[in-house]
């Protein structure tokens, strides 16, 4: 089943249990799920609701009738919001965002697609509001990223990943097989490294004018400034 489908139908059934709850004459203590309405509208507005079932509503459903705009989750419950689920008119889901603090500020946001298949994850890495790294998906799999590591709105540090299948606990499940960099500050790569699968340099590439199209480096100087890069790496 399908993402969009899924938190849809998931929604709309607590949406039902809700109603269920607030009809019943006996009801467990703690807090009980609630309907809101638009004052103006008459149409369904917000419905509040206790996701883990522990006497706490820590879920608010922001609504536009029977079409869901936005899902707010407090997962440890100290009253700031940890992750938006934001829908797109059609129902389907758009974004999740995420507070890896307490402080309830998004600082990750993913994005899925028309097939719930994850196409990239935002990341603010000095959360700040500035997203600055991306991570880029295909079949659900991490394939390159790119970061702004100089805060001037552009990316130039690129990397490129593999599947790393037998990576042992606490390693990484991906294997980087690419680094590259911008040197010109111009938004464009112009040198890469690639890297061998033990994590050595394999090759380092040039391409001065940003064209994707990638030379070898031969020179002595170059190797050696490419070296003291790598050791920083």
């Amino acid at each position: 089943m399908s993402l969009k489908h899924t938190h849809k139908s998931f929604i709309l059934s607590l949406l039902v249990i809700g109603l269920m709850a607030s009809a019943c004459s006996k009801r467990p203590a703690g807090d009980q799920p609630r309907a809101e309405y638009d004052p103006k509208t008459r149409q369904l507005a917000r419905i509040v609701f206790d996701l883990n079932k522990n006497g706490k509503n820590d879920t608010v459903s922001y609504m536009e009738g029977t079409h869901i705009r936005r899902v707010e989750l407090d997962l440890d419950e100290n009253g700031r919001v940890d992750r938006w689920d934001f829908y797109k008119p059609d129902g389907s889901l758009e974004k999740v965002g995420l507070a890896s603090r307490t402080d309830g500020v998004i600082d990750s946001q993913a994005f899925y697609g028309p097939s719930g298949q994850l196409q990239r994850i935002e990341v603010s890495t000095k959360h700040d509001g500035r997203f600055d790294r991306t991570e880029f998906y295909q079949n659900n799999e991490l394939i390159r990223s790119q970061d702004d590591t100089n805060g001037d709105s552009r990316p130039d540090k690129w990397d490129e990943y593999v599947p790393y299948p037998n990576h042992r606990p606490g390693e990484p499940a991906y294997r980087i097989t690419a680094t590259a960099f911008d040197d010109a500050g111009s938004g464009h790569p112009q040198r890469r490294f690639v890297w061998a699968a033990d994590g050595t340099v394999a090759r380092v590439e040039s391409d001065p004018a940003g064209s994707g199209h990638w030379q070898p480096r031969t020179t002595a100087l170059a190797r050696v400034t490419d070296q003291r890069v790598t050791d920083q790496r």
